[in-house]
């Protein structure tokens, strides 16, 4: 798509396919994309692996209209093109691949205007080099040894990705056991990805939002325990209390005086004081 054509890349390995690529939809007219890339590593070359292309040829390949090509510098001229199949159809079990000697490929993915037809382009591309009794691959330098007598590098394992040419990065034996016990022996402790760094900072935020919670709750229940220290007394009625002497007669013991105990409500407007049965005194 427009947003990565015309950008370099240095590369161990790439996937390059056509927008959208689906089987509910053509690639799309009228695209003019070119991508270069370059080997990580200055002994390596780039070997170009179609594994599928369906691209519209109504000239039986010659003069593809719409058509995608390979060049083996940063220039596109007519020396350093590859020899590629440029449209039609090619399927993965033709293992179509070509190699670029120079560890430089540029892509060129080019429509015309008119009626487009086809699933589109999947291509393959990894770095690789030749292994030979003085320089055999180092698996200390992060290269693994295919089945095919290549050395590709140990990153490309296991990434869904046919690199090898026979496929053994891909197979689930060993190979990529291997892979998974040298980066835990690398680094004992757990590597963090994406996902997990995601869920790192989701975890902080959901932390630091209960910490507000429990922040406001307490600030709110400190007013509302100071906002009953500080509420004014309510006022009391006025009320006054007078003793009256009460004589009680008793046949054997005579006469008896004792205290008992009155309320008597004031009136403040009147000066008239009631007694317990609301009896003006």
């Amino acid at each position: 798509r427009s947003n990565v054509c015309g950008d370099g890349y240095r590369i161990e390995g790439a996937l390059l396919k056509s927008y959208p690529y689906s089987k509910r939809e053509s690639y799309l007219p009228y695209e003019d994309c070119y991508m270069t890339f370059k080997a990580r590593r200055s002994d390596n070359q780039i070997r170009i692996r179609i594994l599928s292309l369906d691209l519209n040829d109504i000239h039986n390949g010659i003069n593809c209209l719409d058509s995608l090509r390979f060049y083996k510098s940063v220039y596109i001229t007519k020396q350093d093109k590859l020899e590629t199949v440029e449209c039609g159809q090619l399927t993965e079990d033709e293992r179509f691949h070509v190699i670029s000697p120079t560890g430089i490929v540029t892509a060129h993915f080019s429509t015309d205007g008119g009626n487009v037809s086809g699933l589109g382009f999947k291509v393959v591309l990894t770095a690789f080099r030749n292994p030979n009794k003085t320089h055999p691959c180092d698996l200390n330098n992060e290269e693994f040894l295919c089945r095919s007598r290549e050395c590709i590098s140990s990153v490309l394992l296991c990434d869904g990705v046919p690199h090898c040419l026979d496929g053994s990065d891909e197979l689930p034996d060993r190979s990529c056991v291997s892979k998974s016990l040298n980066i835990e022996s690398k680094n004992p402790t757990t590597i963090p990805t994406t996902t997990s760094k995601r869920q790192h900072w989701r975890g902080i935020v959901i932390a630091a939002f209960l910490l507000i919670i429990l922040v406001v709750f307490i600030l709110f229940m400190v007013y509302l325990i100071c906002r009953r220290c500080v509420r004014p007394p309510m006022p009391l009625t006025n009320h006054s209390k007078k003793n009256y002497a009460t004589m009680l007669n008793s046949s054997k013991t005579g006469p008896k005086t004792t205290t008992t105990t009155h309320v008597v409500i004031q009136n403040d407007k009147t000066g008239k004081h009631l007694d317990d049965d609301y009896n003006v005194l």
